[in-house]
């Protein structure tokens, strides 16, 4: 048979010519800084401290009351996720910090519980245990799950 792949054609090509080299140069972090990816390093680092679960969090409520937890647990919430990951150069994300002046430190620890709790079961089969609330806290924990976008 005549027929040959396309790959067969290629080999029976005559090589006159050898293939080019190319040359990379490392760079180092202060190269990147100074070549105006200042911005995009930042990023980078703040994706890495976000993926990082043994990075603790530290959550500072209305009264100044702080709760440290696991990042994995932190992120849970998408307000605080995108604080401490999302683009751009929040003071969360380099300081691992979040302040919420409108959280008070009883329902700020409740959250925070149900942080655990979620990434505890989120691939639970079978019945869920109860996360209990009190009733008169309800409303705030409400309020606070709405903001925290959980």
């Amino acid at each position: 048979s005549l027929q040959c792949s396309a790959a067969e054609r290629l080999d029976a090509r005559p090589r006159t010519e050898a293939a080019p080299t190319r040359s990379y140069s490392r760079r180092t972090m202060q190269d990147l800084v100074n070549s105006g990816l200042k911005s995009t390093v930042a990023q980078a680092q703040a994706s890495a401290r976000a993926q990082n679960s043994m990075d603790p969090v530290k959550l500072i409520a209305s009264d100044g009351s702080e709760i440290i937890l696991d990042r994995r647990a932190a992120m849970v919430s998408g307000t605080i996720k995108s604080m401490l990951s999302g683009p751009g150069q929040f003071t969360e994300s380099q300081q691992g910090e979040v302040k919420f002046p409108e959280i008070n430190a009883k329902i700020l620890e409740k959250t925070v519980q149900y942080f655990y709790y979620k990434l505890r079961h989120t691939n639970h089969v079978g019945p869920l245990p109860e996360f209990k609330i009190e009733p008169e806290a309800a409303l705030e924990l409400l309020m606070a799950a709405n903001f925290l976008d959980t």
